[in-house]
Parts: C-alpha cells; sequence; structure tokens
C-alpha cells in the first residue's frame, strides 16, 4: 500500500470496493424487511422518498440487465439530469422515469409475446 502523508496508508482499490459485495458491510440489502426498515429510518421525508424511488429504478435496472436489455438513450439521458433538480422536482421526475421504464418494458414484453394481442 502507498502511504499518504496526511491521512495514512491508502487502501488498495479491491478492498475498498469489496464493502459493496454481497455480505460486505454495505452490501445488498437480501432482506425485505431490513431494507424497509432502514428507508424508515431516514427522517427526511424528501430522502426518504426518493430514495424509495431510486431503489425501484435500480431494481428495474437490475432486471433489464438480466434479460440482456439497455436502458434507452432518453430514459439514460434523463436520469443523468436529475443531479439538477431540487428535491420535490427530482423525485417527481425519479417516478416519470419509473414509469416510463415500465411502459418500455410492457411495450417489449407485447412485441416479443407470441401470441397476438
Amino acid at each position: 500500500m502507498r502511504e499518504n502523508q496526511t491521512k495514512g496508508p491508502i487502501p488498495s482499490r479491491s478492498s475498498g470496493l469489496s464493502q459493496f459485495e454481497p455480505g460486505g458491510t454495505r452490501g445488498p440489502i437480501e432482506d425485505a424487511n431490513e431494507f424497509e426498515d432502514l428507508i424508515g429510518a431516514i427522517t427526511d421525508p424528501e430522502k426518504r422518498e426518493f430514495l424509495k424511488e431510486a431503489s425501484r429504478f435500480a431494481t428495474t435496472w437490475q432486471y433489464l440487465s438480466s434479460v440482456g436489455m439497455q436502458i434507452p438513450p432518453e430514459i439514460a439521458a434523463q436520469v443523468l439530469q436529475l443531479v439538477d433538480l431540487a428535491g420535490p422536482d427530482r423525485i417527481t421526475q425519479m417516478r416519470n422515469i419509473n414509469q416510463q421504464l415500465m411502459e418500455f418494458i410492457n411495450k417489449d414484453d407485447r412485441a416479443s409475446s407470441p401470441i397476438r394481442q
């Protein structure tokens, strides 16, 4: 490890990221009740609501990835613009993005279904 003059040893890249792996201190939460408890513990209502919407987005993105689909570029561009929005507007936009993703999935499911609608 390298030494930083003011802060001591710099952890290796792999050891720093391992905390986000399953079983790590900041890894994914598999228990839905534990996740809900963590969300409920957030006292700021705007932060709590945005976290719920962001979590829905992450779950949908994970699903898309698992079936070999990508987020449409126009939706990805909207996600990038979230940083410029204030709290309530950010929450509203995140809800809109989630709705668009669900419509995208529904449209793709209908198009790939062998049963004629």
